[in-house]
Formats: structure tokens, sequence, C-alpha cells
């Protein structure tokens, strides 16, 4: 398997997983202040929240509409065998901070902890050898108008098989 497969892999899985989950969808795509009072938008991959989950790192700039984002960092934490890799996803809640304050609590309290429940689903882990392990989390302020959290993961994958040379 190649070294960046699996990593490609679990962002697309966690793409998808978050696109069918109606809390995450509705909490991304209503501006309102009340969950109660939210809209069921779509879910899956026709959803409007679509855009709004990224694979990739992204920081909305000060001049974006007013939106909430879930975006997604990857590395490789170190590879210590052939066989086995450790790697991590950061997952970043990005909400703008017209938007954050809900009556139920923080919007991107909320997104985190859905999050962290799709990639902790008790006896069957999303992704990884043995699950996933939640390292640290903090709240941190993005550029100007947006603040959330950085909420980094650490597994274990398989690596390049190791193989005879002749």
């Amino acid at each position: 398997m190649p070294h960046f497969d699996s990593m490609i892999q679990q962002k697309i899985l966690l793409k998808r997983k978050l696109l069918q989950n109606q809390a995450v969808v509705n909490l991304l795509c209503n501006v309102g202040n009340n969950v109660a009072e939210f809209e069921d938008f779509k879910t899956g991959s026709k959803s409007p929240a679509e855009p709004l989950i990224k694979t990739h790192f992204y920081v909305p700039g000060t001049q974006t509409d007013d939106k909430n984002f879930i975006t997604m960092r990857s590395r490789v934490v170190y590879t210590d065998s052939n066989v086995i890799k450790e790697t991590g996803i950061t997952v970043y809640i990005i909400c703008n901070e017209h938007q954050i304050d809900l009556l139920q609590g923080s919007r991107a309290d909320l997104l985190a902890d859905e999050v962290d429940r799709i990639l902790n689903n008790g006896d069957k882990p999303l992704f990884g050898l043995g699950g996933i392990k939640l390292s640290t989390a903090d709240e941190v302020q993005f550029n100007e108008g947006y603040s959330g959290w950085s909420i980094p993961y650490v597994t274990h994958e398989m690596n390049r098989e190791a193989g005879i040379i002749d």
C-alpha cells in the first residue's frame, strides 16, 4: 500500500460520513441561532453542505460570505517499520463569529461533538487499526471573523510491505 493512500481514504470516508449526518449538515447550512428551529437540509453527496466540508486545509478569507466549514489536514506521525505507520488527521471546525452563538451552545462545540462521535463510534472504528485516538484539542481563532476548533487525532494504518531485494 502506498504511504499516502490510507490518508486519502481517511479523509474521503470522513467527508462521506459527515455528509450523511443530519446534525452536521444542519449546523453547517442553517444560519439561525436555534437548533430546534433548523430546517433539515439534504444529506449525502448532493447536499448544500458538500462544498463546506473540505478534504484539504482551508481557512476562509475575510471577504468570504458568512459560512461555516469543516476542513482536514493529514500527516504521517512516524513509520517505525515497513508494516505499520502512525498517521494523524486534524479536523478543523471553522465557524463564522456572527453565527457561532446558538441557544443550545456554540455551533463550533456542537460540530466538534458530532465529528468526535463519528470518529469514535464505539466498537466499530471508522478507520485505523484499533480505532482512532484524540490527542489534544484547542479552541482557535482563524482569520478575523472565524473561530472554532483544531482537533488532532492519531491512528495506526498499514504501511508498505517490505519486499525482498535480489
